[in-house]
């Protein structure tokens, strides 16, 4: 199935406009402290291309007294002909259960209306899974690309 490559071809396009196009940027950071041996920060970028092209990126992190500690990113983009990339993930530690980690992924491609989503976790008890699933606009299942 070859009506997803122009999903990646405007994601490609999206990150040329912002990086070489006139972009419009903001960048936001916090940094909070509290109490002995713990803390958190946020951090956020937004780009905004002429072409109607755009980026948003998320982080924040924190640290527990305990130790245990916890970090989420987010990352939303629309290329100027509506074909989007949506991801979010997180990891967690704890001293109990050790490392744990989540992303999912999806992308839109505004010409077919097709999209695929990915999921991926991982824990020291479950381990590693992953699943990729792709639909068309009436969201119905159809055959994912293959690498």
């Amino acid at each position: 199935m070859k009506s997803l490559s122009p999903i990646f071809a405007a994601l490609f396009a999206l990150s040329a406009s912002l990086a070489f196009g006139d972009a419009q940027a903001g960048e936001r950071r916090v940094v909070r402290t509290n109490g002995q041996g713990s803390g958190s920060a946020v951090r956020g970028i937004s780009l905004q291309g002429s072409d109607g092209s755009s980026l948003e990126r998320r982080a924040s992190r924190s640290r527990s007294d305990d130790g245990s500690r916890q970090s989420e990113r987010s990352l939303s983009a629309t290329g100027s002909q509506g074909s989007s990339l949506q991801s979010n993930g997180g990891l967690t530690y704890t001293a109990e259960s050790g490392l744990s980690q989540s992303r999912s992924t999806s992308l839109t491609n505004a010409a077919t209306g097709n999209s695929v989503q990915g999921n991926t976790s991982y824990s020291r008890d479950g381990g590693l899974t992953r699943s990729v699933a792709c639909q068309d606009a009436s969201g119905a299942s159809i055959a994912c690309l293959s690498r």
